[in-house]
């Protein structure tokens, strides 16, 4: 007859035995090694706190400008050909705002 051990969802007997270790300064000793494994969360550094702040106002700046660029198109006003390479740099500008959050982040500590 099969004794059970061979199914995956079958429990052996543990021929180890149970450590307890009731010791405070071997708790601490462990909850020490703990806190060096652990690293907590990558931030910039003081200089650049404000970075991410000051690049979104850029962006939306950008994009008003953007916005304002259109409406002067649309009325007729001015040469639709340079109104529309404006805007071309505004969005290049804009693609490279939103591609130096990879860059910030490999400058975090």
């Amino acid at each position: 007859m099969n004794s059970g051990y061979s199914s995956p969802y079958s429990v052996r007997p543990d021929n180890t035995p149970i450590q307890q270790i009731l010791n405070t300064d071997d708790q601490q000793a462990k909850y020490k090694e703990d806190e060096r494994n652990q690293k907590a969360p990558p931030e910039l550094p003081f200089e650049l706190d404000r970075i991410t702040e000051v690049l979104g106002n850029t962006f939306v700046s950008l994009a008003d400008l953007h916005r304002m660029l259109n409406n002067v198109k649309e009325n007729g006003s001015v040469d639709k050909d340079n109104i529309e390479e404006l805007q071309g740099k505004i969005d290049k500008i804009n693609n490279l705002i939103l591609e130096l959050p990879k860059d910030i982040a490999k400058i975090s500590i």
